[in-house]
């Protein structure tokens, strides 16, 4: 089939898909052929009498890009030439910078570096305005777009242009792509070995964990750390999702799950109402203490999910400052026998209380989005990045330590451990979470 052709089938594909959406009596009245006949009056007009000569799909992919672009930042399309590299990477064959990217205010905002990854390691804060890539000027484009110039092979350069929240002049970063740290479970503070210790106050016997996203073993090293937690018989535990961006939707499920024996924990809502719900069960509950979850504007997705459900079941007391705000489900949507291909969004996340999670135009001058903690501590930006150079200090230090895990310090070098950063900052969001464990009521165990 000749590419031009194989473009406007793909366009009409899309068109067909979207005009399933139109109500009835709106598709009694037109015909997707004259609704879009203007899109290809135009393209007949910029073909025939435009300065200089088109290929063949440039109008096309660019008119389908731009449909995925009003509908929201977090879709898109790939083309049959973008496709292959697009199912590559989501084998692992290409890797990116390891930053969670939303929107916020109409602008490209990092919600939060995933912790040990190479933005993290360059500096990328949460909250950074993202300005440029490799001196492309971002203005228009979507967080789908973003995403696909920050990915690349192992080893390769990518040059940000960021504004540091709090700081007028933008900044140049330029990122080493590698691959991204899996561990994704920490404690408060390492021993001299690297361990992480789960009780932030041993006297008192308060647990803390701190999950940075969900991946693949999230949920397997937090129960070990639940595990070691529990042979120490804590009287609460503190459960740090700050600068969490989110990640895989069933780790956020099976984490609520260990804190709850039964109920309703999260749905799935699309434009036609059909819902799926996800539940907890009896078995797995391994948690029965006072529960404190630590939250930001850099808490997303599925960090929102953790939060919101345990809030709106009343599991936890939450502590700090609203989420980010997002909240939808995206679906890989292949077109023309697996040519092409649109990522659309298809459904809300929508917690127990019935409250959407996801920040739209409809409802960001409300307060019917994210996730509000039940006793709000502000920080300012100063103490926020001091707070992620904290961590990142003490994840560096250790850097290529499983959590579980200890690392020898150098033969004959004692200094060199001892020198080391062994624990995170005590923040005023984590002071005030640790005063509320601290006064919480014994559970029975």
């Amino acid at each position: 089939m000749h590419r031009h052709t194989l473009t406007w089938v793909v366009m009409f594909g899309l068109i067909a898909l979207m005009f399933l959406q139109i109500p009835p009596m709106a598709a009694r009245q037109d015909s997707v052929f004259n609704t879009y006949s203007a899109l290809v009056e135009v393209d007949a007009l910029a073909r025939q009498q435009y300065v200089d000569a088109l290929g063949d799909d440039l109008l096309v992919e660019g008119a389908i890009r731009g449909m995925m672009r009003q509908l929201d930042p977090y879709s898109g399309y790939i083309s049959p030439a973008e496709l292959p590299a697009f199912e590559r990477r989501s084998h692992g064959e290409f890797v990116g910078v390891g930053a969670e990217i939303g929107m916020r205010g109409g602008q490209l905002t990092v919600i939060a570096p995933v912790e040990g990854s190479p933005a993290a390691h360059g500096g990328v804060l949460a909250g950074d305005r993202l300005l440029a890539i490799e001196g492309q000027d971002l203005e228009d484009r979507s967080v789908f777009d973003v995403e696909e110039m920050l990915v690349g092979r192992p080893g390769t350069s990518v040059r940000l242009t960021i504004q540091h929240v709090g700081q007028d002049e933008p900044c140049e970063i330029t990122i080493l792509r590698g691959p991204v740290s899996l561990r994704s479970v920490h404690g408060f503070r390492r021993d001299a070995a690297g361990r992480w210790d789960y009780l932030i106050d041993p006297q008192a016997r308060i647990g803390y964990i701190r999950v940075s996203n969900f991946r693949d073993n999230t949920l397997r090293d937090f129960d070990l750390a639940l595990r070691e937690l529990n042979a120490r018989e804590p009287r609460a535990l503190i459960l740090d999702l700050r600068f969490n961006p989110g990640g895989l939707m069933h780790q956020a499920v099976a984490m609520v799950d260990r804190f709850l024996d039964g109920g309703l924990i999260v749905s799935t809502v699309t434009r036609r109402k059909a819902i799926d719900a996800f539940n907890a069960t009896p078995q797995g509950t391994d948690m029965k203490v006072p529960l404190f979850v630590l939250i930001n504007g850099s808490s997303a997705s599925s960090a929102e999910i953790v939060a919101g459900a345990l809030q709106a079941r009343g599991r936890a007391v939450l502590v700090g400052e609203r989420s980010f705000g997002k909240g939808s489900v995206q679906h890989l949507i292949h077109l023309l026998g697996q040519k092409a291909a649109i990522k659309l969004t298809v459904a809300y996340y929508r917690l127990p209380n019935g409250r959407i999670i996801h920040r739209t135009e409809q409802n960001a001058r409300t307060d019917a989005w994210g996730v509000r903690p039940d006793v709000e501590v502000r920080l300012d930006p100063d103490a926020v990045r001091k707070i992620q150079e904290s961590r990142q200090a003490v994840d560096l230090a250790f850097a290529g330590a499983p959590s579980s895990q200890a690392v020898p310090p150098p033969p004959g070098d004692s200094s060199a451990v001892s020198a080391t950063p062994r624990e995170v900052i005590l923040d005023r969001q984590l002071m005030k979470a640790l005063s509320l464990a601290r006064g919480a009521p014994q559970a029975d165990r």
